[in-house]
């Protein structure tokens, strides 16, 4: 195979994509950041990873366009294993592909899944693995917490900082991940040369959103209905963990909070230029 680049990031303006982006440049790491609009002219490329952010990302979208979803999360991922070659295929999934998102012991890695108790939004990410599994010769899945980071625009997190509705109630614990983290994490497992792999890359325990409201500015506002959806979240890191330390999620709420505190005064921000190769 003759590799065109380092690292292939598709769905690499959104927020991880990003946060990739800007983690591989002060590397100095050959990368290409790929988005819709410039996918055409990545069709037939290849690199040494590939790592695919992209998919539909609103669980609430999911339920209400089964169709569209399926689409933006599976079909996508079917397109990308056809159309781009790697030596190492890493797909970036969601711990919703959970049945139990509550229990440790019942969501590792090697946990068995009910396909037929998951959500729309859930199933098709599951779907989405199994296409990797089938036509990806080196992959890794790493299934992800409710990631935050720099250019958060949407998610319960930014709802609460904004004052927008929330969709659920303030009695519910998610599990967090910052996107620094997740690219520090592609480095420990690409390092730990992976093959058909699946790793939880979250933070450890859960963070009542209730308590995080009380460290902001902004009243919480709940959307009619939301008091009666209440999820709760604790995924084991155990798998993860044993190539690098993963924070608590508690831990990064506040150090989020505190970093977009800093950057709203400032008015900071970075992209990542799609179908732009650095080097």
């Amino acid at each position: 195979m003759a590799l065109e680049t380092d690292y292939l990031i598709l769905g690499g303006t959104g927020l991880i994509g990003s946060a990739l982006c800007r983690h591989l440049e002060r590397r100095r790491a050959a990368f290409r950041a790929v988005n819709s609009a410039t996918y055409a002219e990545a069709a037939g490329a290849a690199a040494r990873v590939v790592v695919n952010c992209n998919g539909n990302t609103f669980r609430y979208r999911a339920h209400q366009d089964p169709v569209w979803d399926f689409d933006k999360s599976v079909a996508s991922v079917a397109r990308s294993l056809q159309d781009i070659r790697a030596e190492l295929y890493v797909y970036l999934s969601t711990v919703d592909v959970y049945s139990n998102r509550q229990n440790p012991a019942q969501n590792h890695e090697d946990a068995v899944i009910d396909p037929a108790q998951l959500d729309v939004y859930g199933f098709h990410k599951w779907v989405a693995e199994r296409l990797v599994e089938r036509f990806a010769s080196r992959w890794a899945i790493l299934r992800l917490g409710t990631v935050v980071g720099p250019g958060l625009r949407k998610g319960p997190i930014f709802d609460l900082m904004r004052g927008e509705p929330l969709h659920m109630s303030l009695d519910s614990e998610l599990t967090l991940i910052d996107t620094a983290t997740i690219a520090d994490t592609l480095d420990a497992v690409t390092a730990s040369r992976p093959d058909r792999e699946i790793f939880n890359v979250t933070g450890i325990g859960g963070v009542r959103l209730g308590d995080l409201a009380g460290l902001l500015p902004v009243p919480p506002r709940l959307a009619p209905g939301a008091e009666a959806v209440t999820y709760r979240y604790d995924v084991s890191a155990a798998k993860v963990s044993s190539l690098r330390p993963m924070p608590a999620s508690a831990q990064v709420a506040r150090r989020f909070l505190d970093a977009a505190a800093i950057a709203d005064r400032s008015g900071e921000g970075v992209s990542c230029r799609a179908g732009e190769t650095a080097r």
